[in-house]
C-alpha cells in the first residue's frame, strides 16, 4: 500500500491514516492501532506557552527540576530524549495544571 490515495478514497479514515502514518513518526506499534503519532516538540511549546504564557514557559522549562524526570528541568528532558508527552504530563503534574487544560485551548469553531 503506498501513501497515495485514490479520488473515491479522499477523505475516509483509512485515506487520512494512510497519510499521517507516511508523515508522521512512529512512536511504536500497539496491537490494533496501526500507528501513535508522538507529540512533537513544537506542540509541547505551544501547549506550554498557551497555558504559561510565551516568557513564563520558557523560563519555567529551564528552572523547575522535576522529580518525575529524574529531577531534571523540562529542558533538560527534552534534550535526553525524553518523549515530550511525558514531559509535558510531568510539567502540568508539578505545576497542578487542571486536567481539562492539558490537552490545550478551546478554540472557537469558524463560522
Amino acid at each position: 500500500m503506498g501513501s497515495w490515495t485514490r479520488a473515491r478514497d479522499v477523505g475516509t479514515p483509512e485515506a487520512v491514516i494512510r497519510r499521517m502514518a507516511v508523515s508522521m513518526p512512529l512512536a511504536g506499534r500497539v496491537e490494533n492501532r496501526p500507528y501513535d503519532p508522538a507529540m512533537r516538540h513544537s506542540r509541547f511549546w505551544v501547549l506550554a506557552e498557551d497555558e504559561f504564557g510565551a516568557a513564563y514557559a520558557h523560563t519555567l522549562a529551564g528552572s523547575t527540576h522535576l522529580a518525575a524526570l529524574g529531577g531534571r528541568t523540562a529542558l533538560e528532558a527534552l534534550d535526553a530524549g525524553v518523549p515530550p508527552r511525558e514531559v509535558w504530563a510531568a510539567l502540568c503534574d508539578a505545576m497542578d495544571v487542571p486536567e481539562e487544560r492539558r490537552h490545550g485551548r478551546d478554540t472557537p469553531k469558524r463560522r
